[in-house]
């Protein structure tokens, strides 16, 4: 094949794709969302359903939000974004998460093509959030791209080079559990001690403001009179407020949300870091990105960017379909 050859190679692979149209399903500790996406966006309405218990159940769900989709558009595939540790190659979940009990071992990929008969990929939530960022950001061509999604949990996606970078077992990007303490303070989901996803994400905001709380009378912080159901929402609300105690579990989260960073950051030595994720959004970008100057070297921070998502919420479910997208061309080639 020419040179000639492989740009018409390349050009068609570009027209099917932005042709074709493929669901998103992001599925997280709490909600399944989905939509369509075509041209690297959503377009359609954005349907969600409560994450259920059990694998059974939660694959009932899938179902359901396929069908709707179905009845209504030409979908090309599926693509399925899933919180634990997932063989892209079989879209098995080879290790879950504390966020989805009872997940682990399911043959996702299996189950929803044989019931559907559409091409299915299944990939970890914070890959395909990574994949849908760097895609709709045209940011193939950089060296290292590092997607972190702040959630329920933490999850960290790697692309190299415009490629996922998966690790030798699946797990690359579970940096979540990167130990950032020696105190055996905080029990993490995962089971072990004091990982970052333990005072990084929203059960880490809400883990702080209740050690700050504790024994205080409400006349000294208006948290304390929500102690018993603190929630991120509420511990935002009463920083924008003015409130000293929720502004200091705000500053303290950013602190850790920087620990982290800077471990990744010199560890990857990374182009820029995207912040992903329902979290982001109250996210103080100047300060983390002054945090994190502080305490990287300068040969590494002196061009790391620090940007919140370009897809908002919508990351998860436009990577996942874009994968999906990827595999169905390839296919087609061969």
């Amino acid at each position: 094949m020419n040179s000639t050859d492989g740009l018409c190679s390349r050009d068609l692979d570009s027209v099917i794709k932005t042709k074709m149209s493929a669901l998103g399903i992001d599925l997280g500790g709490t909600k399944l969302s989905a939509a369509v996406v075509c041209e690297h966006k959503l377009v359609s309405e954005t349907r969600q359903l409560p994450t259920p218990s059990g694998a059974q159940n939660i694959i009932a769900s899938i179902l359901e939000l396929i069908d709707h989709f179905r009845g209504e558009h030409l979908l090309a595939g599926v693509g399925i974004a899933t919180a634990g540790i997932v063989n892209a190659q079989t879209g098995e979940v080879v290790g879950s998460t504390g966020n989805l009990p009872g997940w682990e071992g399911t043959p996702i990929k299996t189950i929803i093509e044989g019931r559907t008969m559409l091409p299915v990929h299944v990939e970890n939530d914070a890959n395909a959030a990574a994949y849908g960022e760097c895609r709709a950001g045209h940011l193939e061509g950089k060296e290292c791209i590092v997607a972190v999604t702040l959630g329920t949990g933490i999850g960290v996606g790697i692309v190299l080079k415009g490629q996922l970078y998966r690790g030798a077992h699946w797990a690359a990007g579970e940096c979540g559990h990167i130990r950032i303490s020696m105190d055996n303070r905080r029990l993490c989901t995962c089971g072990l001690w004091d990982c970052w996803e333990a005072y990084a994400s929203g059960r880490g905001l809400k883990a702080t403001a209740e050690e700050m709380v504790a024994g205080l009378r409400p006349d000294q912080s208006q948290l304390a009179h929500a102690a018993c159901e603190l929630d991120t929402r509420t511990i935002v609300q009463a920083a924008k407020n003015g409130d000293t105690v929720a502004k200091r579990a705000m500053l303290l989260w950013h602190e850790h949300i920087c620990n982290g960073l800077v471990c990744l950051a010199h560890t990857l030595d990374p182009d820029c870091f995207l912040v992903t994720g329902g979290l982001s959004q109250v996210v103080d970008f100047p300060l983390l990105r002054e945090l994190v100057a502080d305490r990287t070297l300068s040969r590494v921070c002196e061009k790391l960017e620090i940007h919140p998502s370009i897809l908002g919420e919508a990351a998860g479910m436009i990577g996942a379909a874009y994968l999906v997208l990827d595999s169905v061309v390839e296919r087609i080639g061969h």
